[in-house]
């Protein structure tokens, strides 16, 4: 069964790129469509979850860290949108580098000489991705920072507070993503069309469960096997995607680069 909530939440998290990517194609208002998606998404985890908390530390910070996940999931769909599903989503996932690069910088965690070839992979590839070494898309570099600060903010909620509501925390964080996107696209006076927050309420069903999934399987499963397996299944399977079905491009060095981020991946995780 833990094998089973691992391979869901795989491709909940394949079918939000694969989602955004299709948006792409029939020109909606990516903005609306995120927005929409929390609505969704915040609704299915206060359905599926039966035993309200109070904690206010954890609504504090899910409140605050909902922004950041507002912003990280338009610069999400923007990056797929200008750079491709396989970019998007291997910058995306070699972002935990970053919460990897806090626990030895500034929680004083010792090093595994894996970790610290992982980090020199990790910052070789965002070099080299664009064609010439220190010429960095300023998108995917925004994607990379944006995830990674998600990821350390994460561990450092759970190292300090160990004992908090994981469900009741990412209620909030939807929820309040879900009050930010909209702020900003009533100010900016988008268009609203039904079409379009249909489609989001469609994206948030997988980018809810994505997150149940892996809570499910991290309940039985190891770290180890669980983020490697999600990491490097996602790198894999959207690079395929990609190029069989959406046409884009893979060259020798982009195919070179991807399996260095699957085994940066593996050294930072394992």
């Amino acid at each position: 069964m833990s094998f089973l909530f691992l391979c869901l939440a795989l491709l909940s998290s394949l079918s939000i790129a694969i989602l955004l990517r299709l948006y792409e194609f029939k020109g909606s208002n990516r903005t609306v469509i995120i927005a929409s998606n929390y609505i969704s998404a915040g609704t299915l985890g206060y359905v599926l979850y039966r035993q309200p908390s109070a904690d206010l530390t954890v609504f504090y910070f899910g409140a605050v860290l909902g922004l950041f996940f507002s912003i990280a999931f338009i610069t999400f769909s923007r990056a797929i949108k200008n750079k491709g599903i396989a970019s998007a989503v291997t910058m995306g996932r070699m972002s935990l580098a970053i919460p990897v690069g806090f626990s030895i910088f500034l929680w004083g965690e010792k090093p595994l000489i894996t970790d610290i070839l992982g980090l020199i992979l990790v910052f070789f590839i965002i070099l080299t991705w664009e064609g010439k070494i220190g010429k960095l898309s300023p998108i995917l570099f925004s994607l990379f920072l944006l995830f990674g600060f998600i990821d350390a903010s994460i561990k450092f909620f759970k190292m300090k507070f160990p004992t908090a509501d994981d469900n009741f925390f990412l209620i909030i964080v939807f929820y309040s993503a879900m009050v930010w996107s909209w702020i900003y696209v009533l100010c900016s006076r988008q268009k609203l069309i039904p079409v379009d927050i249909g489609r989001g309420f469609l994206l948030g069903i997988p980018n809810y469960f994505s997150t149940y999934f892996l809570l499910k399987a991290l309940e039985t499963l190891p770290a180890y096997i669980t983020f490697p397996f999600i990491n490097i299944g996602m790198i894999i399977l959207s690079a395929l995607l990609g190029y069989l079905f959406f046409k884009e491009k893979l060259n020798r060095k982009k195919i070179f680069l991807i399996i260095l981020g699957i085994i940066a991946v593996l050294f930072l995780t394992t």
